[in-house]
């Protein structure tokens, strides 16, 4: 009785076996054709910013120059904070990203 049971694991892991390899087989090639896809349909941060307008050029750098300010005046934030209390880097940073995420 005992040998039965064990013939038939033993044929239920390697039927698991090949029936897992099979299905491994199978998806794989659909991946590569999937990310390949994903791939070309984006083009790169550089060649989109080749094909921008100057006036879009100029309102993005007005927008960068904001950015920095603002962000500037969070660091100010965070080292007065600092000063009053201790602070982990985990905590300055959620501190950090609480402060740009705030409107003006």
């Amino acid at each position: 009785m005992q040998d039965v049971r064990r013939l038939l694991a033993a044929a239920g892991i390697v039927l698991l076996a090949t029936m897992g390899g099979a299905a491994a087989q199978t998806s794989a090639p659909a991946n590569v054709e999937l990310q390949s896809f994903a791939q070309a349909d984006k083009p790169s941060t550089a060649t989109r910013v080749k094909t921008w307008t100057r006036a879009k050029l100029e309102a993005a750098k007005k927008r960068w120059a904001a950015d920095n300010a603002k962000f500037t005046d969070c660091q100010k934030q965070l080292l007065e904070q600092r000063k009053t209390k201790r602070l982990s880097l985990h905590k300055q940073g959620h501190f950090l990203q609480d402060c740009m995420l705030r409107k003006p």
